[in-house]
């Protein structure tokens, strides 16, 4: 079973549309009724019931990561002791962030503002290997919808992605931990529609809202990402027990 841990909502809008965050995974890790448990944690008070999970996906949020102190609450806690029990997790944008900092690692805002729409990210050396990512071409387009990243990492982390500007886009620890700054949830109407929702962010911070909106794409790595790692966690949790 796959856990999704909940750590919030998209717009009403896209919501009454297409979903939430936590029916985007489901939809393209193609998971079936009693495969699955959703667990909100907004608040990071409140922990999954037990442990028995192949993998945790961590969703998106609209908070900023920066303004909690998650080491300190009961979720930082749990998902540590997951981490150390194991189980395969993957941090989805803001989940990617909260990982993060859990590990030792620097989130703050983007230098540049907001990122929004189709962008660029290149896999390392590292992420051409990477079990999880190494499938992928070396250079490919992934949604991003995101205003803080994670700018620094312990050394013994492994970064497998940077966009154009450097900024990390994924990273492992070990060989069942993973963090994605990018969206392979979303597709190309929801990214459409946050850059909408987020129109006058963009104009207020100079960008061009309507160069962003055309230049969204279609892309179809969300689907092999999320069900790879759907695999990998099986196969993961079979090697434990």
């Amino acid at each position: 079973m796959i856990l999704i841990l909940k750590t919030g909502s998209t717009f009403e809008s896209i919501k009454s549309k297409y979903g939430d965050f936590e029916d985007w995974i489901i939809r393209k890790m193609n998971l079936e009724a009693g495969e699955y448990y959703i667990h909100p944690t907004e608040d990071f008070e409140s922990t999954p019931p037990n442990f028995d999970y192949e993998g945790i996906v961590i969703t998106g949020s609209h908070n900023m990561v920066t303004d909690i102190s998650i080491n300190n609450t009961a979720m930082g806690k749990w998902l540590l002791e997951a981490h150390r029990r194991r189980i395969s997790i993957l941090g989805i944008c803001y989940g990617h962030q909260l990982l993060g900092a859990i590990i030792g690692g620097t989130v703050r805002y983007n230098s540049e503002g907001s990122i929004l729409g189709s962008k660029h990210t290149y896999l390392t050396a590292a992420g051409e290997k990477d079990q999880l990512l190494g499938k992928l071409p070396p250079s490919l387009e992934v949604y991003k919808a995101h205003k803080q990243s994670v700018a620094k990492l312990p050394e013994y982390v492994q970064v497998l992605a940077s966009g154009a500007s450097g900024l990390i886009d994924a990273f492992r620890l070990n060989d069942y931990t993973w963090g994605l700054q990018f969206h392979p949830e979303f597709d190309q109407n929801i990214t459409r529609l946050y850059i909408d929702e987020l129109s006058q962010d963009l104009r207020n911070e100079g960008q061009d809202f309507q160069k962003l909106y055309e230049n969204v794409t279609h892309i179809d790595y969300g689907s092999l990402i999320l069900n790879r790692f759907k695999q990998i966690a099986n196969n993961t949790i079979q090697k434990v027990l």
